[in-house]
């Protein structure tokens, strides 16, 4: 079964944050990031349920799954939600970062 992938507002604004970010230090680091990050998203199609809920999911009236990206001080963590068929990406966040309150989602 495959699902479809679709990205909140919030979700892709972090990431174009991130990609600015790195573009300015590095121009082709960010371009290689994108493509990560969106392999790895794309990869939450086939089997998203299989990651493990995220730390702050129990705030939240859904169930909300992370599955992180990249290593030690650069991990992001890609917060999403299941929705029947649906893979909804919620959130892009550096490791580091609070974590995610229900007023950073205006939106779900």
């Amino acid at each position: 079964m495959s699902y479809e992938i679709e990205y909140t507002r919030n979700a892709l604004r972090e990431a174009e944050e991130v990609i600015r970010w790195i573009r300015e230090r590095a121009p082709r680091a960010a371009d290689k990031w994108r493509d990560d990050l969106i392999a790895k998203v794309e990869s939450l199609a086939s089997r998203p349920l299989s990651h493990r809920l995220a730390p702050e999911s129990e705030r939240f009236a859904r169930k909300i799954r992370q599955v992180l990206f990249h290593k030690r001080r650069g991990q992001y963590r890609i917060l999403f939600t299941v929705d029947g068929q649906r893979v909804v990406i919620l959130s892009i966040r550096h490791c580091f970062r609070r974590p995610l309150e229900v007023d950073d989602l205006p939106e779900f």
